[in-house]
């Protein structure tokens, strides 16, 4: 059995330009290799090694993603998003804090 370990590769600095810095626009205009950048496992989607909830995982961050922009506002008020690398999951040191939240009608 093989098995790829998704935390050292993206942490490689040899695939990564300053990989302990969090910077989503380095996926913008990305042409990697499809192995470099392995959030829910590699492989083929129906025979290879691959997380069990992926399929449950995209659903839900789907409809939160279409809740928050399009039937609430909001505001997000200056806050301390750094972050600690030695736990996971990583959250900002201020939380994520919002304020006036309202559903939209």
């Amino acid at each position: 059995m093989t098995s790829s370990r998704s935390s050292s590769k993206h942490h490689d600095p040899e695939i990564w330009k300053n990989p302990d810095v969090f910077s989503p626009d380095r996926f913008a205009k990305w042409e990697g290799s499809p192995f470099s950048f392995i959030p829910q496992g590699g492989g083929d989607y129906f025979m290879g090694h691959r997380c069990a909830g992926e399929w449950v995982t995209i659903e839900v961050m789907k409809v939160s993603l279409d809740y928050l922009t399009n039937r609430m506002d909001y505001e997000v008020p200056d806050q301390d998003l750094s972050f600690s690398m030695a736990s996971m999951p990583s959250i900002p040191h201020s939380k994520v804090v919002i304020k006036n939240v309202k559903k939209r009608i």
